[in-house]
This record gives structure tokens, sequence and C-alpha cells, in this order.
């Protein structure tokens, strides 16, 4: 009768760990979590910030240089290819969708920071 009753505490002292172990296991994750929640919100914090600092840079160069519209547009649009071309070598299906005057104000506005590239490219196809 005893030696039952050892088996019984040390049955309940087994079941006893292994609850503190599951609460403490549990409360470890919920803190991971918390934790993790925590930096994102302050990543996306400090993305927003960013942003909004380079927004405020743009405006301010807007305002001060008559050819940083034309500038922006030609860099909105290079990032747009760029962007374009990431998405396309993916192996999903895809779909773009695009402002065709949009791109060709774009165009003129690279021929402008740029300069007239017809007449340095010779005229017979041939480079170089």
């Amino acid at each position: 009768m005893i030696a039952s009753q050892g088996k019984a505490e040390a049955l309940v002292l087994a079941a006893e760990s292994e609850k503190k172990a599951a609460i403490l296991d549990a409360e470890a994750h919920q803190q991971a979590i918390v934790l993790e929640a925590q930096a994102n919100q302050k990543q996306q914090v400090l993305q927003a910030q960013a942003i909004s600092q380079a927004v405020k840079i743009v405006g301010q160069s807007l305002e001060s240089d008559p050819q940083a519209a034309e500038a922006l547009q030609f860099l909105m649009a290079q990032q747009y290819l760029n962007t374009s071309a990431t998405i396309g070598t993916s192996g999903s299906s895809k779909v773009m969708f695009m402002d065709p005057q949009n791109i060709l104000a774009t165009l003129e506005s690279a021929k402008a920071l740029t300069g007239d590239m017809k007449a340095k490219l010779p005229t017979n196809g041939n480079v170089g």
C-alpha cells in the first residue's frame, strides 16, 4: 500500500511538472508573438516615416527646380520598368495595366533630360 501511494504521488508530481512546463511553453510562445508584432509595428512606423521624409524632399525639389518634375517622371517610369521586369521573371501568371499616355509623356521627359539621342545614333542602324 505504501508503494502504491508512492507511485501515485510520483505520478501527481510528474503531471504537475508537465503542466508547469506546458504553461511556461505557452507563455514563452505568447511572448514571442507579442515581441514579433511589436517589431513589425516598429518596422512599419519607420517605413512610413521614411516615405514621409522622401515625399517632403521630392516636394521641396519640385518647388525649387523647374526640371524636377520631368526627372521625377523619368525616375518613376524607370522604377516601373524595373518592377515590371522583376514581375516578369516570376513563374506565375501576370497581367500588367499601363496607361499609354503616361508612357509617352515619360519618354518625352526622358528625351528632354537626356537630349536628342537621334543626333548621336547612326541612321543606318549600325552601332559603333
